[in-house]
């Protein structure tokens, strides 16, 4: 009876799926799987690799919350928060938007059932206004959570700009020489035109930036002997004397 070879384990620079390499980030250039954690989603804290999305530029395979393309540079904490809240205002955007349309289903049926019922029945004038009224409820309501809908997804907008404007200036920072626009395209797998928006508001943002002003500095001197400087002062007092009496 022959016991089965153990498999060997795949070296940490090749893929452990099918052998290929690996590049710098952990991303198998054969099969496409990724290992590295550069590709930890921040949200859902797996290792996912990310596919683009017309309303996040980019998002996770896993959990499809927004993800920015990982480069050399970690990312930042205020990258990952910016993330986080790009996140949360985005599903609060959703269920305000779903609470929406449920409302108008329910206010249109509402309207429609309470008119037909006035129709088949003559109520009295009160009855028949409460009963409308209570109808346009939901429709009401459906407004309010329509607007809450899009007040967070305006905020959902400025989270991943912000995050996006601190990725490009993450991948600056990390070049260390002047950054164009076809170089950061590259990096954040981006179109070179939003590349030059993030780098044409970067430099906006670095021209407003208040500078701050130095510390004042303070001149710290060594007191003289009491009994030296009331002599001096004096000294000083008779020639302004000795002055004034002269003709």
């Amino acid at each position: 009876m022959t016991t089965p070879s153990a498999v060997e384990a795949a070296p940490p620079d090749s893929c452990a799926a099918c052998r290929g390499s690996l590049d710098a980030l952990g991303r198998c250039g054969k099969c496409g799987a990724v290992f590295g954690e550069a590709y930890r989603c921040p949200l859902c804290h797996a290792l996912s690799d990310i596919e683009k999305s017309p309303t996040l530029y980019y998002r996770c395979r896993t959990c499809g919350g927004p993800r920015i393309p990982p480069s050399a540079g970690p990312s930042s904490e205020r990258e990952t928060a910016l993330l986080k809240t790009a996140r949360a205002e985005q599903l609060r955007a959703g269920a305000f938007r779903v609470g929406s349309g449920f409302a108008l289903a329910s206010g249109l049926l509402s309207v429609l059932v309470t008119n037909v019922v006035l129709l088949a029945t003559s109520p009295a004038p009160f009855a028949k206004a409460a009963a409308l009224f209570a109808s346009v409820v939901p429709l009401l309501l459906s407004f309010l959570s329509f607007r809450r809908a899009a007040k967070h997804k305006q905020r959902f907008e400025q989270a991943l700009q912000q995050a996006w404007l601190s990725a490009a200036a993450r991948v600056a920072e990390h070049a260390g020489t002047l950054l164009d626009a076809a170089s950061l395209a590259k990096t954040l797998g981006i179109d070179e035109t939003r590349a030059e928006l993030l780098l044409a508001e970067l430099s906006v943002q670095d021209f407003v930036q208040p500078r701050l002003e130095p510390a004042a500095k303070v001149r710290v001197t060594e007191l003289g002997d009491p009994a030296e400087l009331t002599a001096a002062a004096e000294a000083d007092s008779r020639q302004v004397e000795g002055g004034a009496s002269k003709p």
